[in-house]
C-alpha cells in the first residue's frame, strides 16, 4: 500500500490544516503528506522497523530540526511530521490483519484492524490490481475520503485554502486565470 497513502494523507492534511489554521494563523499541512511515506523508508532495511510509535517521534525531531531552516516554526513541523507518520500507521492498520508492532516498545501485538479484508492474496501479499500500483477498493474509499475533505474545507474557507500546498507563484497565475474569466 504505497500509492494509496497520498489520497488517505492528503485527506487528513487538508482537514487538519483546517483546524490548525483556524487557531494558529499558519498551515503546513502539507508536510503531513511529504511524511506520510517515511515508515516504508525501512523497504530498503527490513520493512516494518520503521512502523512504530518510537521512530514516529525520532523522525516528528529530526524533521522539526530540517524544516526549522525553511522558516517552519519547531512546533509545526514536528505536530504535521507526526500526524503524517501516524497517517501511515493507521492506514496500514486499517487495510492489514496482521500488521505492524505500532506500539512497539510499549508492547508488541502486531494485530490490525483489517477493515479491507479482500486486499491481501492467500500468500498475505498486498493485491495491486490497479495498475499494479494500488487496490482499487483502498484507493475508491482513499478518493472519496479526498474529495469530503476538499468540500469540508472549501466550504469554511472558501477556495483559497489551497494556496498552502503549491508555489506562490503558481497559485498566483491559477487565481489570474479564474479571476479574468479566460483560459491560457
Amino acid at each position: 500500500m504505497l500509492s494509496e497513502h497520498i489520497f488517505y494523507s492528503g485527506a487528513i492534511a487538508i482537514l487538519i490544516g483546517l483546524i490548525f489554521y483556524r487557531y494558529t494563523g499558519r498551515d503546513s499541512s502539507w508536510i503531513i503528506i511529504l511524511c506520510a511515506w517515511a515508515p516504508d523508508l525501512d523497504l530498503f532495511l527490513y520493512h516494518g522497523a520503521f512502523h512504530n510509535i518510537v521512530i514516529m517521534i525520532i523522525f516528528g525531531i529530526i524533521m522539526a530540526f530540517l524544516l526549522q531552516s525553511f522558516g517552519i516554526k519547531f512546533f509545526d513541523a514536528f505536530f504535521f511530521s507526526v500526524i503524517g507518520f501516524c497517517a501511515h500507521l493507521l492506514e496500514d492498520a486499517v487495510v492489514f490483519e496482521e500488521a505492524y508492532p505500532f506500539l512497539w516498545p510499549f508492547s508488541t501485538n502486531t494485530t490490525g484492524l483489517a477493515l479491507f479484508p479482500d486486499v491481501i492474496s492467500s500468500r498475505g501479499r498486498y493485491i495491486g490490481n490497479f495498475f499494479r500500483i494500488a487496490n482499487t477498493d483502498v484507493l475508491i474509499i482513499g478518493l472519496v475520503f479526498l474529495l469530503l475533505a476538499i468540500i469540508i474545507r472549501t466550504y469554511f474557507e472558501g477556495p483559497t485554502w489551497i494556496r498552502w500546498y503549491m508555489p506562490e507563484k503558481f497559485y498566483l497565475k491559477i487565481i489570474g486565470i479564474f479571476q479574468s474569466g479566460r483560459l491560457p
